[in-house]
């Protein structure tokens, strides 16, 4: 006969192995990032019990509003810009080089256009906002000329979609230059210039 004492030691014991097991679980899952599914919370619609699983997602502050979380399936037609391109600007700025969207969120550029000795690396920012969709928040910042001392700042915005192949994406920018100076070369509120522009890319592939 099991008495009452019998079963409250077993609904304990039985607590504790399934707080373990949780534990476990999470020890082994705590490198990867990921998102529960809301559909897994649930019974499905066979009847039959619905089991807790895990789907991919990556981390993008600000990529939605109020989450960090961005759950790969929320834009499953995308193809990723995450890799190297070779781009060309018209319009407000001429320009040629190569630039590489990393998967943080972060974007580095090499200018073929401008020279070495002005400033010829800038970096940006970027976020998905829609189906195979990005803006990148770009600046730009260098010497006036040769030997002449630092004293620009260039801002791009910029929106961008990819083609259905991922090989290329084109897009369109905003530019605007500020006149800046060592001891303030943040500030924007000297504007000296702005104009707009289009920009094209194709993807850099391995051998």
């Amino acid at each position: 006969m099991v008495t009452s004492m019998t079963k409250r030691v077993l609904t304990k014991t039985a607590g504790l192995v399934a707080s373990l097991g949780l534990i476990a679980l999470a020890a082994t899952t705590q490198t990867s990032a990921a998102c529960m599914s809301p559909d897994s919370l649930v019974p499905s619609m066979a009847g039959a019990t619905g089991s807790m699983h895990l789907v991919p997602a990556v981390y993008r502050p600000g990529a939605t509003s109020g989450a960090d979380f961005l759950p790969v399936a929320d834009f499953d037609d995308d193809v990723p810009i995450v890799g190297l391109w070779q781009f060309k600007m018209s319009g407000f700025s001429v320009d040629w080089g190569t630039q590489a969207w990393h998967a943080d969120g972060t974007e580095i550029m090499f200018s073929g256009g401008q020279n070495p000795e002005t400033g010829d690396v800038c970096q940006g920012v970027w976020r998905q906002v829609g189906p195979s969709t990005y803006t990148l928040n770009h600046i730009a910042m260098g010497w006036l000329a040769p030997g002449a001392g630092f004293g620009l700042r260039v801002h791009f915005h910029m929106i961008v979609k990819l083609n259905a192949s991922g090989d290329s994406f084109s897009g369109t920018y905003k530019a605007a230059v500020y006149s800046v100076s060592p001891a303030n070369p943040f500030d924007e509120s000297v504007q000296v210039a702005s104009g707009t522009g289009a920009v094209t890319a194709s993807r850099v592939k391995p051998d």
